[in-house]
């Protein structure tokens, strides 16, 4: 028997926001009107919107393919500034 058969919905909801804030989301819900649950990038960090009016099975199935689909995703990282040309660095 699996571990997690025993889960109920709204526990199974509760472990995956908190495993989707591990792995670096922050989680907003918000009522989409059926538009489902999704992602994206705002200056730099992953935000999971939840979409309120779905069930809690169906938003833990969502943060679950969400997670799988952003498991090779690596978050931005900021890029380090250009090297001065050299002939700035001389004149320095």
């Amino acid at each position: 028997m699996n571990r997690f058969d025993d889960e109920n919905v709204l526990e199974r909801l509760k472990r995956m926001t908190r495993i989707a804030r591990q792995n670096g989301f922050e989680i907003r819900g918000e009522p989409l009107e059926g538009a489902g649950c999704t992602w994206c990038e705002i200056r730099g960090k992953r935000v999971l919107f939840l979409d309120l009016t779905q069930t809690a099975a169906e938003q833990a199935l969502a943060i679950a393919e969400i997670l799988e689909m952003t498991r090779m995703i690596r978050p931005n990282a900021p890029s380090a500034a250009p090297a001065a040309p050299a002939s700035v660095k001389q004149a320095a």
